[in-house]
């Protein structure tokens, strides 16, 4: 995993590479946080089959209310490169990030901490699973992102943000 730095956004050829690393990632963190979580998914772009995709794996973790996140242990997260993304201020969400370096700063993992089953755990997995379903969808979110990294290729929240729209489409449309 490469990873990016910091405010960076550019893309990456699909890579198999991906499916082990959030593998890995979801062994250390179940055993990091134990009871504490219920599922631990992995989503965006790193999850769909044959998209370009930031160098970056994003994990979904379940809990039983957000609340349960001040239980982590966050000194056992620093030891396996997991910090706490405190400036990410996201209602019903909480952030920790890996780093594979913190000079420069380099991110290789960013996981999502929600509510199981609750509306940002529902949005994530139903995004997901669009896409998978739907290779026309994924290559149409393909292409807005390489657009957009092109745009936005040292302003990663600027990037994300351009994405709404076409993930709020994705998420409400009527398809099967």
């Amino acid at each position: 995993m490469s990873g990016l730095q910091k405010g960076e956004v550019y893309l990456v050829e699909p890579d198999d590479n991906w499916v082990q690393s959030f593998i890995n990632e979801k062994d250390i963190l179940q055993r990091v946080l134990g009871d504490i979580i219920l599922d631990i998914q992995h989503i965006g772009s790193t999850a769909i089959p044959g998209i370009k995709a930031k160098p970056l794996v994003d994990i979904l973790i379940g809990l039983r209310k957000i609340e349960d996140f001040k239980m982590f242990d966050f000194q056992e997260l620093k030891k396996n490169g997991y910090y706490h993304l405190a400036k990410v201020n996201i209602e019903g969400k909480e952030v920790i990030a890996k780093f594979e370096s913190l000079e420069p700063l380099i991110k290789t993992h960013v996981a999502h901490v929600v509510e199981y089953e609750g509306d940002w755990w529902q949005k994530h997995i139903l995004f997901r699973d669009r896409l998978t379903a739907h290779p026309e969808l994924a290559k149409e979110y393909e292409q807005l992102k390489i657009k957009l990294s092109k745009e936005h290729s040292n302003n990663e929240n600027a990037y994300a943000n351009a994405k709404l729209e076409f993930v709020d489409r994705v998420i409400t449309m009527n398809v099967e």
